[in-house]
């Protein structure tokens, strides 16, 4: 039997089909709606029989989308979250400028994403760029959902199995630890895990991948990993408190190269292995490219390939020269008193 034609289809049906996964209920799709809930129900049988299958069924909780159902949502959130997005483009008067929005982590946001803007505002592309910082999760949520159109982050396995998302590496990832200037295990050319693991600490939540890797970085050495002092998920929040304590951090080359151009903070020397998990850009596939996606995209690799590629050490090496004297070491340990 030949389905009804695409076009029968009222945009109206997809935020019916929308609201009713948020709701589980025609009746309280009607109240959100502001309509009757009879006039509701023959909207979704036509709906389904445009679709050719259940979109949901009845049980003594309300409506539960079916396997098809569940996908129908999926696709519908998408388009209307383009469909909004436009609306509140045009409506902000952007009619001649792209809007970009992108989820980012936040180390990113230190220094590569910034310093790809100055790229992009000396191009001739007109884009205007709403950025949404989070965990990689949220974001991929977010991403997959259609309320973001890229992020620059990490591709989780949770979600590898969604094909409508793709992903392109953009820079592997090294780690290092970091202190106070000011801290005993600072002045030591030489450190052990064990002198490690006896210190305290300043790490990420436990649901971030820092945290993860903290925590397999020294089971690597067969040691308990140590029980955090204090947790944060704000790096200028963290360095703030390594500044005034006896704290050490695990945290990513690229912010400890940020933060270590401060006199009262030092990168330990110890060598960390290589994590598996790197940096990319994951984009939707069904999402139009724009002019302002790709112009961002470029100008953010374009800051990858000419980023500082001294490592740890050489970032060592430089700390060292700019270090404060006894004098103000003296002062920053007197401070944590």
């Amino acid at each position: 039997m030949a389905l009804p034609p695409v076009d029968h289809l009222r945009l109206r049906a997809l935020v019916l089909i929308e609201t009713l996964a948020q709701s589980g209920s025609l009746h309280q799709a009607a109240r959100r709606l502001n309509t009757s809930q009879p006039s509701l129900t023959v909207m979704l049988r036509d709906f389904e029989r445009t679709m050719g299958g259940a979109l949901f069924e009845r049980s003594r909780r309300g409506l539960a989308p079916t396997p098809m159902g569940d996908y129908a949502i999926q696709q519908a959130r998408l388009i209307l979250a383009d469909l909004r997005r436009v609306q509140s483009e045009f409506a902000a008067g952007q009619q001649g400028r792209n809007l970009l929005r992108v989820g980012v982590l936040q180390l990113l946001m230190l220094e590569i994403v910034p310093r790809a803007l100055v790229l992009l505002r000396q191009s001739t592309s007109a884009v205007r760029i709403e950025f949404e910082e989070g965990a990689a999760g949220d974001l991929l949520a977010r991403l997959a959902d259609g309320a973001l159109d890229m992020v620059v982050g990490r591709m989780l396995p949770d979600f590898a199995g969604n094909e409508d998302l793709e992903v392109s590496l953009l820079l592997s990832q090294s780690f290092c630890i970091i202190s106070g200037a000011h801290h005993p295990l600072a002045r030591r050319r030489k450190l052990s895990w064990l002198e490690l693991q006896a210190t305290d600490w300043l790490q990420a939540p436990p649901n971030t991948a820092l945290h993860g890797y903290f925590v397999e970085a020294f089971l690597r050495q067969g040691l308990t990993p140590p029980q955090p002092l204090y947790q944060s998920a704000s790096f200028h929040t963290c360095v703030t408190i390594l500044e005034s304590s006896d704290c050490l951090m695990m945290v990513p080359d690229e912010v400890a190269r940020h933060f270590a151009r401060h006199a009262s903070i030092r990168i330990l020397p110890v060598r960390l292995e290589e994590p598996s998990t790197p940096f990319s850009i994951v984009r939707r596939r069904s999402r139009a490219d724009m002019a302002g996606m790709k112009a961002f995209e470029n100008a953010v690799r374009q800051v990858v390939d000419n980023r500082p590629r001294s490592g740890v050490a050489g970032t060592r090496r430089a700390v060292g020269n700019i270090g404060p004297g006894p004098a103000a070491v003296s002062r920053a340990r007197h401070r944590t008193r």
